[in-house]
C-alpha cells in the first residue's frame, strides 16, 4: 500500500469506519513492522486526546513536531544516518497527512463525547451499552462516544473505575484510555486506578487478563506491552517515585518503576472494595490514606509533619459515612490529633503517645 492508502485506512480504523476488510488490512499493516505499530499508537493516542482531553493543546504542528525530535536516530555512518532520517521523514510526513485529516474530523466526532462523573464523596455505578458494569469511584470521569457497543468499545478514564467487562465480539474489544497508558481487557473484571494526582499507574485484575500499553520503559520511544494475570496488581510509578502526594506532573516520557504483584483473593477488597463503600488499608501511610479520605468525603486534609505523613497504618472501614469516625479510630490506634472545621481536616502529632 502506498502512503494514500495506509493515511485514509488509519483514519477510518481509527474514527470507527472501516469495514471488517479494511479492519483486516489495518491489522495486518500494524504487525507488518515494529515501527508501524508505534506510528499506529501516536495517532490513536492523539485521536483521543482530542475527543476526551483538550483539542486546543493537540493539533498537527504538535503531533508532527512531537514525532520528528523524538525519532532522531543515533550517530552512526553518514550513510546509516541518509537511510535513518529517510525512514523518518516519511514517517513524520504519514504522520502529519493522517493527523491533519483526523484534526479536520475533530469537530463531528466531539460532539458525540458522552461524560458520566462521580463527585468527591460519591460513588456511581453505570451500565453501558453494551452491558458493561462499571462503578466510578470517587472524583472520577468516563467519556466515552455515541457510537460505543456499535463499531467500537473504547472510553477515556480519569480517575478509578471498576470494570465487569460484557462479552463481545472479538474483533471489537473494550479498551480504556487514560492519560498515560491504553488498558485492553482480555478477561472481565479489573479495576483501574489512573488519578492525575497520584504518582502512580495502577490495575488490579480480579478475573480475566489485561494488556496495559504505553511507554512503560525509560527508552520513551520503545512501545512496550505488560500483561497482567487474574490476582495480579501492576503498579507504575512515574519518576522520580514519591512516598507523599506533593509532586508536580509527572513527563509520562520519564516513567521507571514497575512494580507486578501476586495477591491473595481474600485481600481483593484492598483494590476494589471501595465500590461496596469499603475502605481497606493494609500498611499504607498517612500520605496515602489522606488522599483517599480527601476523595471519599470530599474535604482537604492538610498535614504539616513529613514524618507524620510516613507512618503506616492498617485497618478496614464499612459504610462509615462520617470522616470524624474515620479519624478517631485511627487515632486510638496512631499517634495523630486531628481537627475539623468545615471542609478541612488538620491532622497533628500526639507527642503524649510518644
Amino acid at each position: 500500500m502506498d502512503n494514500e492508502e495506509v493515511k485514509l485506512l488509519l483514519v477510518k480504523y481509527i474514527t470507527g469506519e472501516a469495514t471488517l476488510q479494511e479492519l483486516e488490512q489495518v491489522k495486518q499493516w500494524i504487525s507488518a513492522h515494529p515501527e508501524n505499530e508505534q506510528y499506529f499508537v501516536q495517532l490513536y493516542e492523539t485521536w483521543h486526546n482530542m475527543l476526551y482531553l483538550q483539542p486546543a493543546v493537540v493539533n498537527k504542528d504538535n503531533a508532527y513536531n512531537k514525532l520528528s525530535t523524538g525519532m532522531e536516530p543515533a550517530e552512526p555512518s553518514r550513510y546509516a544516518r541518509l537511510i535513518s532520517w529517510g525512514k523518518v521523514a516519511a514517517a513524520v510526513a504519514l504522520l502529519a497527512a493522517v493527523t491533519v485529516t483526523l484534526y479536520n474530523r475533530y469537530s463531528k466526532n466531539a460532539e458525540s463525547v458522552r461524560q458520566i462523573a462521580a463527585n468527591p464523596g460519591a460513588i456511581k455505578k453505570i451500565v453501558l451499552s453494551d452491558g458493561t458494569q462499571v462503578w466510578l469511584n470517587a472524583d472520577s470521569k468516563l467519556n466515552y462516544t455515541a457510537d460505543f457497543g456499535k463499531i467500537t468499545r473504547t472510553v477515556y478514564l480519569e480517575g478509578e473505575a471498576f470494570f465487569d467487562i460484557a462479552p463481545g465480539k472479538k474483533e471489537v474489544p473494550f479498551i480504556v484510555n487514560t492519560k498515560n497508558y491504553t488498558i485492553r481487557d482480555i478477561g472481565t473484571k479489573f479495576n483501574l486506578k489512573a488519578y492525575a494526582s497520584d504518582p502512580f499507574f495502577e490495575t488490579t485484575v480480579v478475573k480475566g487478563e489485561v494488556s496495559v500499553e504505553g511507554n512503560i520503559e525509560n527508552n520513551a520511544h520503545e512501545m512496550s506491552r505488560i500483561y497482567v494475570k487474574p490476582r495480579q496488581v501492576l503498579r507504575i510509578y512515574y519518576h522520580p517515585k514519591k512516598e507523599n502526594y506533593s509532586y508536580t506532573t509527572p513527563d509520562p516520557k520519564s516513567l521507571n518503576e514497575i512494580q507486578v504483584s501476586e495477591i491473595d483473593s481474600a485481600k481483593l477488597d484492598r483494590y476494589d472494595g471501595w465500590k461496596e463503600n469499603l475502605l481497606v488499608f493494609d500498611g499504607a501511610t498517612l500520605s496515602e490514606i489522606a488522599k483517599v479520605l480527601e476523595r471519599r468525603y470530599n474535604v482537604t486534609i492538610n498535614m504539616t509533619d513529613a514524618e507524620l505523613s510516613g507512618i503506616r497504618y492498617s485497618g478496614s472501614f464499612k459504610n462509615i459515612q462520617s470522616i470524624e469516625k474515620v479519624l478517631a479510630i485511627i487515632k486510638a490506634n496512631t499517634a495523630i490529633n486531628y481537627s475539623i472545621n468545615g471542609n478541612t481536616v488538620n491532622i497533628t502529632r500526639n507527642n503524649n503517645n510518644d
